[in-house]
């Protein structure tokens, strides 16, 4: 219960994430059929999260799986992902979705053990609409938390959440250069832009040296 709080509840609205309405996303009984594979996720061993494309729209399937056993799907908005550049984290408890709704990015949570909708959250909403950006990752995470890269035309943004309550933690504006490559080291976050690597602290989102080679 403490993690629905977090996803619904006022804390979310932090660094400009703004809490998102939530009647596009529904937990799939029936209606809407799911069409092919977009990616695969392990979780571990014998779990994973497949990600499929709609069959005859533009929306998505989230699907857990335990070895052949299908534990739960959910359809949410179109997604934001690819095969290489994942738009999905996972918790012990939550999984978060990123995905784009009315030319913005969004990120929805759904509860590990069956789907439910734990919330949502608009990604960047003090900037204007997003561009797709190829070159760039879309989510990282650690399994504690998810760090969300978001592009328009002349920015680039990377957000911070929670994954267990939903806070967003912090965010930083990272200008208008292409992101190259984006990546986790030793309690950092980098972004490979412009002249090269910046480091972010994980927890906070201070500049960090480059970790030392070991």
């Amino acid at each position: 219960m403490k993690s629905r709080l977090g996803w619904l509840g006022p804390a979310i609205v932090l660094v400009g994430a703004a809490v998102a309405a939530l009647g596009g996303w529904y937990v799939v009984h029936a209606r809407p059929s799911a069409g092919p594979i977009i990616d695969t996720l392990a979780i571990d061993a014998q779990r994973s999260i497949v990600i499929r494309a709609e069959a005859n729209g533009d929306r998505a399937f989230i699907e857990l799986h335990d070895g052949p056993d299908l534990k739960w799907q959910a359809l949410v908005p179109r997604y934001a992902g690819r095969p290489g550049a994942p738009g999905v984290a996972w918790s012990s408890t939550a999984v978060s979705v990123r995905v784009i709704r009315n030319n913005h990015a969004e990120l929805f949570a759904l509860a590990m053990h069956d789907a439910s909708k734990l919330g949502g959250m608009r990604l960047a909403p003090e900037h204007g609409p997003i561009t797709n950006d190829p070159a760039s990752p879309v989510t990282l995470t650690d399994h504690t938390r998810s760090y969300e890269l978001v592009s328009g035309p002349d920015w680039h943004q990377l957000v911070a959440i929670d994954l267990t309550s939903g806070r967003g933690l912090w965010s930083r504006e990272l200008g208008p250069a292409p992101v190259r490559s984006a990546g986790l080291d030793r309690g950092a976050v980098w972004v490979d832009q412009g002249s090269g690597r910046r480091f972010f602290v994980n927890l906070t989102g201070t500049d960090a040296p480059a970790p030392s080679a070991q």
